[in-house]
C-alpha cells in the first residue's frame, strides 16, 4: 500500500495563461495573455529521523519486523543514534541470515510512499546522507548484491530501476540503473557512477531526477558533498530510462539490502527528502 504525505516548503511565483476571446466579422479569434498565480514549491517528505524514531516512515522491514515505522520498536537491525554532524541518523544493521518471513534477501530498511517518486515526464529532488562503518566488507561484489538507497517501481516483480549499490566493485558505492524493457525482464545494468565506500565519514547527495519510460526523456543529475558530479559518459545529466515500462510510479526505500553473505554489514542514513523543487529541499 502507498501512503500520501506533504510538507510545506517555500512558494514560487509563476506566469498563468490566460485566453481571452474575442468576436470578429469573421468569427472567433483567441488571444493569450499572462496573469500572475502562486504554484507551490513543496517538500513532498521529509524522513530524516529528527524525531528520534521511526515514525516519519510508513514502512519498517526487518528479519523479525514487517509493518509502520510508527511502531516498530527499535533492535539492532535498525535503531537511532546520535551523530555529531547530523544530530540523528538510523542504524542499520544486517547479519548473516537476517532474512524476513516473507524472502527475498536479507535486509534492514525502511520506506516511503509513492510522494517520493515521480509519474511519467515529472520532475524531482532529493537528498539524503549514507556513511558505512568502518567494518562494512570491502569485498562485497565478491560476496554478491547489495542495494542501500533504491527507488523500487510500483509493482512487486523485477528490481528497482534506480539505486545505489555497494556490489558492482570491490570497495565502492555505485549509482546504477537496472534498465527491464517490462518489471523483471532484464535489458542490461548500467553504472552511472562510483566512489569509494570512503568508510567513517558521511556521503551527502542530492540528486535530481526526470522520470521516464524512455532512454531520451529520462535523466539523472548528481551533486556529491555540494560539488556537481560528471557522471560515466561524461556528463553531467544522464540520459537513461528512470522508470520501467508497464509501471506508472517508484516509492524510495533506504537501508541495507544484500543477498545472503556471512559478514555483518553496518551502515547508517539521515537527512532524506524530496521536494519538488530544489528550494524546498
Amino acid at each position: 500500500m502507498f501512503h500520501l504525505r506533504s510538507a510545506l516548503g517555500s512558494v514560487a511565483v509563476a506566469a498563468a495563461v490566460v485566453f481571452s476571446i474575442s468576436v470578429t466579422p469573421l468569427g472567433v479569434t483567441t488571444g493569450v495573455s499572462a496573469a500572475p498565480f502562486t504554484t507551490p514549491v513543496a517538500r513532498t517528505f521529509t524522513g530524516d529521523y529528527s524525531s528520534g524514531d521511526f515514525s516519519q516512515w510508513p514502512s519498517v522491514q526487518t528479519k523479525d519486523y514487517n509493518g509502520s515505522g510508527a511502531d516498530y520498536v527499535p533492535s539492532y537491525s535498525a535503531s537511532i543514534v546520535p551523530d555529531g554532524t547530523y544530530g540523528r541518523a538510523a542504524r542499520f544493521e544486517v547479519r548473516s541470515g537476517d532474512v524476513p518471513s516473507f524472502g527475498d534477501g536479507e535486509r534492514s530498511e525502511v520506506a516511503a510512499g509513492n510522494e517520493t517518486g515521480g509519474f511519467e515526464g515529472q520532475t524531482l529532488w532529493y537528498q539524503f546522507s549514507t556513511k558505512f562503518d568502518p567494518g562494512f566488507p570491502q569485498n562485497h561484489a565478491d560476496l554478491g548484491w547489495g542495494l542501500t538507497n533504491q527507488w523500487h517501481q510500483d509493482v512487486g516483480v523485477g528490481s528497482p530501476p534506480v539505486a545505489w549499490s555497494v556490489g558492482q566493485r570491490n570497495g565502492y558505492w555505485s549509482l546504477i540503473v537496472q534498465k527491464q524493457s517490462v518489471p523483471g525482464a532484464y535489458l542490461e545494468t548500467l553504472t552511472l557512477f562510483e566512489i569509494p565506500l570512503d568508510v567513517g565519514r558521511w556521503h551527502d547527495v542530492k540528486m535530481q531526477i526526470n522520470w521516464s519510460a524512455s532512454d531520451t526523456a529520462g535523466w539523472i543529475k548528481l551533486w556529491l558533498n555540494g560539488v556537481p558530479q560528471t557522471f560515466t559518459n561524461g556528463a553531467d545529466t544522464y540520459f537513461v530510462r528512470t522508470l520501467i515500462p508497464g509501471t506508472s510510479t517508484v516509492y524510495y526505500k533506504e537501508g541495507y539490502y544484500r543477498q545472503p553473505m556471512q559478514p555483518t554489514g553496518v551502515l547508517l542514513h539521515t537527512g532524506f527528502r524530496c521536494a519538488t523543487d530544489q528550494a524546498a529541499l
